[in-house]
């Protein structure tokens, strides 16, 4: 009887274990996660020029490299007295020169739509020096580094190409290079504290252009939409690198991409996360192809040049991959599908006046899909404002559910029987 009595009192521990793992499972299920946004409105911009305008740059013989494959995108906003004022500087520095005569008034607009139109410019900084008429030039590199570097950017794009697909479609190659430079690419966090404060060095100028990428496969967030723009460009797609800021974050830059039905931003950087763990290492989208009111939720610009108010959404990845819902009951089917593959978190886009209403009615639905399936599963979730996107990572699958109640208690139960017996 003694036997018979502990045998009891264990299983009572483990029926009452059992239950606080599906405590826990409810309380992973229905906690919410809390999450700011910031939206601020673009000034009204100049109204753009057509995008297969006539480009005719100067390109210098013995010249640094430059890749004539599309016209730039500032190019393209500029008079004609600016387009004129553009290639001076352009060609004044392919030919690694020092300075180049230019209104002063004109000077800082014109250097700025040269400077982010080109990333083949990587050994200029941002600032140039300007006063009565003149704009002085400031290298990053000799002109023996920069050669140097420019050659081993040309050796990078051959091995880039050699792998990517030549029947992919422009959505396809934009696709491919935004996960190529994620994957091989580190944060740069010293390089990046450096520049925050102004201090510049070797380290910086790589990590802030298309080398920090593609060369050393360290960067922060200009070197990858720099790099961004240079493997675009090699490739015939007009790409612009885009200064502002990242809300709440400083400085940060970002790109603006045109494919066939218009121009969407792509932030390479913010796709490539890095957290309080730096051994963790992964890429999302969802700031891949995204509108202008997408941007502006949780980024600023900070331009001269005026921009385009992007509003197409058939290449956001989101909606191109068909991951969006339109309600809680949606976006759980669609999470159970995803979990089927045997992902371990699902992305799903919704319309942002909805986001936080299907956040807080998806646990029931969870609970619902799920368990139709047969399967109870710890779901965690958050929600991602700028992209309005929920995000629910699936935990390992309830194991102390499935072994306490499809092992160790028929074995328990068994086992009383046979000892009442004996």
């Amino acid at each position: 009887m003694k036997k018979v009595i502990c045998i009891i009192l264990i299983l009572s521990a483990v029926l009452l274990c059992s239950c606080s793992a599906l405590k826990k499972l409810y309380n992973a299920l229905t906690e919410p996660a809390a999450t700011t946004g910031v939206y601020v409105t673009l000034p009204e911009t100049e109204e753009e020029q057509p995008v297969n305008a006539v480009f005719s740059p100067r390109i210098p013989d013995g010249g640094m490299p430059y890749y004539d494959t599309c016209a730039r995108y500032a190019w393209t906003t500029l008079d004609a007295e600016g387009k004129e004022l553009y290639y001076g500087v352009l060609e004044a520095a392919l030919s690694f020169k020092p300075s180049v005569e230019i209104p002063s008034d004109r000077a800082a607009l014109v250097y700025e739509c040269v400077f982010f139109d080109t990333p083949e410019l990587f050994y200029l900084d941002e600032k140039p020096e300007i006063s009565d008429g003149k704009l002085t030039f400031r290298y990053a590199f000799t002109e023996e580094e920069a050669r140097n570097n420019a050659s081993r950017l040309d050796g990078e794009y051959g091995v880039f190409k050699a792998s990517l697909d030549p029947k992919a479609s422009e959505y396809e190659k934009l696709q491919y290079l935004y996960e190529y430079i994620i994957n091989r690419t580190k944060y740069d966090r010293e390089a990046e504290a450096d520049f925050d404060k102004n201090v510049y060095n070797e380290r910086v100028y790589r990590a802030s252009s298309a080398v920090g990428p593609l060369v050393d496969r360290e960067s922060i967030c200009i070197g990858y939409a720099r790099a961004t723009q240079y493997l675009c460009l090699r490739l015939g797609i007009q790409t612009f690198t885009v200064r502002g800021s990242g809300i709440p974050d400083g400085i940060h830059y970002f790109s603006l991409v045109l494919l066939d039905d218009g121009y969407y931003y792509v932030d390479t950087t913010w796709g490539d996360p890095v957290g309080s763990d730096p051994s963790t290492d992964y890429l999302t989208y969802n700031y891949f192809c995204i509108t202008t009111e997408e941007l502006l939720r949780s980024h600023q610009i900070n331009m001269n040049v005026p921009l385009p108010v992007c509003t197409n959404e058939k290449y956001n990845y989101f909606v191109y991959n068909k991951l969006t819902a339109k309600n809680a009951a949606e976006a759980a089917e669609l999470a159970y599908k995803i979990y089927e593959t045997g992902a371990d978190e699902a992305r799903i886009k919704v319309d942002p006046s909805l986001l936080d209403e299907t956040f807080n009615s998806v646990d029931s639905e969870l609970l619902r899909v799920f368990r139709s399936h047969g399967v109870e599963i710890s779901v965690r979730k958050t929600r991602s404002r700028g992209p309005s996107l929920i995000v629910l990572f699936f935990d390992q699958k309830n194991s102390l559910f499935h072994f306490y109640y499809l092992i160790v208690i028929p074995i328990t139960l068994a086992f009383i029987a046979s000892s009442v017996r004996l």
